[in-house]
Formats: C-alpha cells, sequence, structure tokens
C-alpha cells in the first residue's frame, strides 16, 4: 500500500514566492505572454533559445515551481495545470515552449526518484532546471563515493537555460559496460555546445535542443539512479518512491512514459493554435487563388481555417483529458495501492501522441491553405510547420507506438519505448 503518511520534513519549507498562487493565476500569466513570444520568434530561433529576459519572466510568474516540490519552495501543481501553462507558451512559440517544457518538467524525475540527501543538494536553493537525456552515453568509472563521469548527450533539449543536467549514462566496471544509471550533475561541470539554432536544423530552432560535454567530472553516488525513470516497468510502485514517501504527494510516484509524451502533445496543440490565429491573421489580406476577393471571402479558406481549428481544438481536448488521466492514476494509487500497469501506461503515451499528431495535422492544412505568402522565411506559419515537422521525425510520433498500444489490449506490453 501507499506510504504517503510517513513523510520526513527535517527542516522547514522553503517559503514560496507567492503563497497564495493558484493554477488559474499561472495559467492567464501564460496566456498574457503569448503575444511577446510571437513577437521573439525569430530572434530565439536565431539564438538557440529563448532569451535570459524571457527566462525571468517566466521564473518571476512562478511557472519553474509548478511542479516543484512544497519543501523546496515550490507549488505542487497538477498535471493539467502545468501542460496548460506549457500549451499557452507554445502558442507564443513552438520552440520556446518546448525549450521551457523540456527544462521544466524534470524536477519532477529528482523530486520522485532520488534520496532525501540528493533532492536537499540538488532542489535545495529552490532553482532546477535541466534537460533529462534519456539515450544513454558516456562513461561512469566508480570511484570511492561516487563515479567519474565523461562523454557527450545530444539533443539535450533546454540545456542553455538549466541549472543542472540529468543524463542517463553507461557504467564501466573492470573495463566492462555492465549497467545503464541516470546521474544529476551541476550546471558548473558541464558545457553546452554551440550547435544549435540559427538554421542548424529544419526546426525548433529555439528549443535550445544542443549537446551537453561533461568531462571527468565526480558525480556522487547519491545523485546517481538506477530506476528505470522513463517507463517505470521496472518500478515496484507499491511501497511508493523516495518522492512520496519524503513529500506525501503521490504526484512523485513518477510517472514519466505518459508525462513525457504529454510535453509533445502541449506543444504540438500550442503549434496548432498558432497557426490557427495566423491564418485568421492572414486571409483578410490574401487574395484568394483564382478572384479577386480577399481568402475571407473565400469558401474553400473558410473551411480550412474551420477544419484547422477543429483538429487544433481536439488536439487541446485530448491533452487535458490525457493530463487528468494521469493524475487519476496517481489518485488511485494513493487511495487504495493498486498497482500502475506498463499497459496503463502505454495507453495514455498513445493518447498523449495523439494528441501531438492531431495539432501537428492542423499546421500542416493550415499551411497548405494559406498561400504562398506563408512560405515566406520570416512568417511564422512557415515556422509552424517547420517545427511541427521535427516532431514527426521524432522517435515518440513513429508507427510502433501503434504497435505498443495494441500489445496494450492485452496487458501484454512490458516497457521499452523512448
Amino acid at each position: 500500500m501507499s506510504s504517503l503518511n510517513e513523510t520526513s520534513r527535517l527542516t522547514e519549507p522553503l517559503p514560496q514566492p507567492e503563497p497564495g498562487l493558484r493554477p488559474a493565476d499561472v495559467v492567464a500569466r501564460a496566456e498574457a505572454m503569448i503575444p511577446k513570444l510571437r513577437r521573439s520568434q525569430a530572434e530565439a530561433d536565431e539564438r538557440g533559445h529563448f532569451s535570459d529576459e524571457v527566462l525571468q519572466d517566466f521564473r518571476d510568474a512562478g511557472f519553474y515551481r509548478m511542479l516543484q516540490p512544497k519543501l523546496f519552495g515550490g507549488y505542487e501543481f497538477d498535471t493539467e495545470t502545468f501542460f496548460e501553462v506549457v500549451y499557452r507558451i507554445s502558442a507564443g512559440h513552438p520552440g520556446t515552449g518546448w525549450c521551457f517544457c523540456l527544462s521544466a518538467t524534470h524536477v519532477a524525475v529528482v523530486a520522485s526518484y532520488f534520496g532525501e540527501q540528493a533532492q536537499r543538494e540538488i532542489l535545495g536553493d529552490g532553482e532546477f532546471r535541466a534537460p533529462h537525456r534519456a539515450v544513454a552515453g558516456g562513461r561512469l568509472v566508480p570511484v570511492k563515493g561516487g563515479y567519474r563521469v565523461s562523454g557527450k548527450w545530444s539533443f539535450s533539449s533546454g540545456s542553455p537555460v538549466s541549472t543542472h543536467f540529468i543524463g542517463d549514462g553507461f557504467v564501466h566496471e573492470d573495463g566492462e559496460q555492465s549497467r545503464v544509471v541516470t546521474f544529476v550533475a551541476h550546471r558548473d561541470q558541464y558545457k553546452v555546445l554551440p550547435d544549435w539554432g540559427n538554421g542548424t536544423t529544419l526546426g525548433m530552432q529555439a528549443s535550445g535542443s544542443n549537446t551537453v560535454e561533461i568531462e571527468d567530472q565526480f558525480i556522487p553516488e547519491h545523485w546517481v539512479t538506477d530506476q528505470d525513470i522513463l517507463f517505470g516497468t521496472r518500478t515496484d510502485f507499491s511501497e511508493g518512491t523516495p518522492g512520496t514517501r519524503l513529500h506525501g504527494n503521490p504526484r512523485y510516484l513518477g510517472l514519466f512514459d505518459p508525462t513525457y509524451h504529454m510535453s509533445f502533445a502541449a506543444i504540438l496543440s500550442g503549434a496548432a493554435r498558432a497557426a490557427v490565429d495566423r491564418m485568421a491573421e492572414l486571409m483578410p489580406t490574401t487574395k484568394q487563388i483564382l478572384g479577386t476577393e480577399k481568402m475571407d471571402k473565400d469558401p474553400d479558406a473558410l473551411r480550412a481555417l474551420g477544419k484547422g481549428a477543429a483538429l487544433a481544438d481536439a488536439a487541446h481536448a485530448v491533452m487535458v483529458d490525457t493530463a487528468r488521466r494521469i493524475d487519476a492514476l496517481y489518485a488511485r494509487w494513493s487511495e487504495d495501492g493498486r498497482p500502475i500497469t506498463p499497459s496503463e501506461l502505454m495507453r495514455l503515451h498513445a493518447l498523449a501522441c495523439r494528441a501531438a499528431m492531431l495539432g501537428a495535422e492542423a499546421v500542416q492544412l493550415l499551411f497548405q491553405s494559406a498561400g504562398s505568402r506563408a512560405s515566406g522565411r520570416g512568417d511564422s506559419m512557415q515556422r509552424y510547420l517547420r517545427d511541427s515537422e521535427m516532431y514527426l521525425i521524432h522517435p515518440s510520433s513513429q508507427p510502433f507506438v501503434d504497435f505498443l498500444r495494441g500489445l496494450s489490449e492485452f496487458d501484454a506490453f512490458t516497457g521499452g519505448v523512448s
């Protein structure tokens, strides 16, 4: 059964910057930022990530503390609230949404799976932003008290705005590669290589998906875990996690397979909303392909706008429903301790993928229908198309997701997807 009443609070919690902050407040703040984020799209793409000013806006708004434990000055908001904020940031700029989300969501990794000493050392000043590169790389060589870590981890989204890095790596013992673990490194232990943004990739140029390099740094043993963080298929949820015992909140059970893929659901749903808005801006000033009237008088253009808007609405609705289902699993575990199975997690994973696919479909339709003006390099519609295409080549969007979802109908899924 669950152990939520076995909390350990050896010191007073850090004060929250805004003790009365509500979920509705952070959502409203994210909505208000959309115009500013749209104005800064081009410079963020060139830079490879959002600006220091935007980072400070996000910090001041409380966005990086939404998933932070209250013990460390956070708010412990629910899954839906967090992704509603990501959705709105992405409606301002999908690349900025990706960079924010993939640096903000991983505080829950530490708060769920790492022990109290590590949490106090890593989260204890109330500031935590980190990518998690789940594809194992590099070398961890055991030494007294921990490991010497070296390696490079590409596509570490959010790394330019990070305070820490979470990586998966191979432990090498007696010259042999023995196992995979997850570790945390502090910002002064790694370099962020300048290999992202300014046209380096087709899209998501502002996602801050740079390569992180670590050169022979000592990582203490308690900053390393061999838990199956991404999928939970090797996790015995019956007794909870270090996080549920420390914080008394079931959300620190750490269901990261569906939560990770909710990131893409929110980002692509936001991109779809942005494309709908751009299409509506273009139509009154753009001529029909045939005729002299503007596109807002063209039945075909209006049908495309209507279908694209409906797809965008559907993507957002599926995103919201998936978030609520994730939180329902947390609540169920807290109430009666029923096991959470890999097949249940896979069903939510696939649902989040479907939301992202609906968002990408909306963007593609609207770009196709917006006229040649939208194809210009500086036009935001072109940017939304390029950004959505980056999701469509991501591993999480590939056909094997549907195969594994099929297995889950027979409770036959046991893990092994990234």
